[in-house]
């Protein structure tokens, strides 16, 4: 694991978006440093947990709106894919719930920082033209 680095080749060039996607690594972030700390403490890799996942949600929804009111073609299957993601780190989180070890701590962060780097490369940024200097 290692700290995720925000860089241009994130940006997708709407501001709110942005500053969600750079959120969303904070939290990331947080989620390594506690599972790289000295001592491994469940309770605070639940807390980081908690708050990705309000804020995921909450991203998801104004990154919604703000495809809609631009009218993008692919809306649909971006949404498919978000509420995919969400789906999928409830279930790794439902199984840190039950049985919070370490091991388990790190299949969210894996699975939630491969996610979402790869979503802002590959299609995220396919939003550019459609939302580039939208304020919604």
């Amino acid at each position: 694991m290692g700290v995720i680095t925000w860089r241009r080749q994130l940006s997708v060039g709407q501001p709110s978006i942005d500053e969600d996607h750079k959120h969303l690594i904070e939290y990331l972030n947080e989620l390594d440093a506690a599972l790289n700390s000295r001592s491994f403490m469940p309770v605070r890799v639940a807390k980081i947990l908690m708050k990705l996942l309000e804020y995921t949600q909450q991203h998801f929804a104004r990154e919604e709106k703000i495809m809609q009111a631009v009218h993008y073609p692919k809306f649909e299957e971006h949404v498919r894919q978000h509420h995919e993601a969400v789906r999928t780190l409830s279930e790794l989180s439902a199984v840190f719930t039950r049985d919070p070890t370490h091991q388990n701590a790190e299949r969210i962060y894996t699975f939630t920082a491969d996610w979402l780097v790869h979503h802002i490369i590959m299609q995220d940024t396919q939003l550019t033209p459609y939302v580039r200097g939208v304020w919604v």
